[in-house]
């Protein structure tokens, strides 16, 4: 079997299809004389066919551009959900109720830098130990905004 024989049999299809193709259709042959300055495709301007743009590395270079534009766009909303996070937990303070990760709901009851005390149920007196970033919403605020530095001098006092 030649090795160029799929090649062959590809171009014989093309021209076949080609040939059967209405008239004003890309690529096919037209009907009476060309009009000047046409080439066939892909034909440069020597009249080889080496000097145009393969259609596949048009797709391929959009493709990529558009994978460039998600990226960008993700990466924007997520810096800006971020932002608001940080916000969230900067704001928040003793007496708040608020909502962890895994839907814990409980009354802060003490911040530290990176950890949170909630008192889940005041009857029997639970309390959980949360990590800060875990808190995901505020349901109710009853402070005032609780600042890194003065959790740290309530630390150095205690």
């Amino acid at each position: 079997m030649d090795i160029n024989a799929p090649l062959a049999q590809w171009a014989s299809y093309t021209t076949i299809a080609q040939d059967s193709a209405p008239s004003g259709v890309l690529g096919a042959p037209s009907s009476g004389t060309a009009q000047p300055g046409s080439q066939p495709i892909g034909a440069g301007a020597d009249g080889a066919g080496n000097g145009g743009a393969a259609p596949s590395s048009n797709l391929f270079f959009i493709m990529i551009l558009m994978m460039a534009g998600i990226l960008v766009l993700t990466a924007f909303s997520g810096r800006k959900e971020r932002k608001k996070h940080a916000n969230l937990l900067a704001s928040i303070g003793k007496k708040d109720k608020v909502r962890a990760a895994g839907g814990i709901i409980g009354t802060i009851i003490e911040i530290k830098n990176d950890e949170v005390l909630l008192e889940t149920d005041r009857a029997s007196n639970t309390r959980i130990r949360v990590a800060r970033g875990s808190i995901s919403s505020v349901i109710e605020s009853k402070s005032t905004p609780v600042s890194e530095d003065s959790t740290q001098a309530e630390e150095a006092q205690g």
